[in-house]
């Protein structure tokens, strides 16, 4: 079998997706750390790798692929282990669309991953220190988000709008996983994955709306997504924000008893 890498961040997020993957195909690779907050995505040496300057970038066979949803189905295909693409077309049609929900959602998490995590990070270091790191970004556009994300203050109305989006959400999941134990039907498929590694964290950000009263079976597909081995597996990479995972791990195991 080809070496396989992974350059990303946390298991966390987009940055996790494929790290989730490999781990539920039982495929052993080469876990290369990018940190997000010392804006290591933007290094020479990175950047030689993937041009773009994001994460995760997935490295097998001489193939380069940084698209992180895209690069989950790569994994299935090209590895043998437990399916997680559906053969049949509805329910391949069914997983890619609930994929395209969660890169949607993502949008209002991302306004409280900055508020709550990235911006305080980033905003550690020295405004200097920053305009450099930033200066290096390859293209204009990303330079203007990110030296926007760094600098960025969000009102109590935008963060009010991003919890019920994710309330929204969850309410959304809540009523699917009533119907199944997994998002297209009796087992796990990439839509768990990449739904999983964005919104694992939710009883943390938005507890109001992510509880065993308002999202009975959301919590009860947490609680079994964290059951599996290779989630924890993965989670016990992590070096900083994704080790929360194992708090959220012991209180759903708290609360189910």
């Amino acid at each position: 079998m080809a070496h396989v890498q992974v350059h990303t961040w946390e298991p966390n997020s987009n940055s996790g997706k494929p790290m989730f993957a490999l781990a539920e195909k039982g495929v052993p690779y080469d876990y290369q750390y990018v940190s997000l907050p010392d804006f290591e995505q933007h290094s020479p040496e990175y950047l030689a790798i993937n041009p773009a300057g994001t994460v995760p970038t997935l490295v097998h066979g001489g193939e380069i692929l940084t698209e992180s949803t895209p690069m989950c189905e790569y994994v299935d295909n090209a590895f043998e282990g437990p399916a997680l693409v559906p053969t049949d077309p509805k329910a391949r049609y069914w997983m890619r669309w609930w994929g395209r929900q969660v890169d949607i959602n993502a949008a209002a998490l991302s306004v409280l991953g900055w508020h709550n995590f990235l911006g305080p990070m980033a905003r550690k270091k020295s405004p200097e220190e920053l305009e450099a790191l930033i200066a290096r970004i390859p293209t204009k556009e990303r330079r203007i988000a990110w030296s926007t994300a760094t600098k960025a203050t969000f009102t109590d109305e935008q963060l009010g709008n991003a919890k019920a989006q994710l309330g929204e959400w969850i309410a959304t999941l809540d009523k699917r996983l009533a119907v199944s134990p997994y998002l297209v039907g009796e087992d796990l498929t990439v839509a768990d994955i990449v739904a999983f590694a964005n919104f694992y964290a939710l009883p943390m950000t938005v507890p109001e709306h992510a509880n065993k009263a308002n999202a009975p079976h959301y919590i009860a597909w947490l609680r079994r997504m964290y059951a599996r081995p290779a989630v924890m597996e993965t989670f016990g990479k992590s070096r900083s924000l994704a080790r929360r995972a194992f708090d959220i791990a012991a209180q759903l195991e708290e609360d189910g008893e």
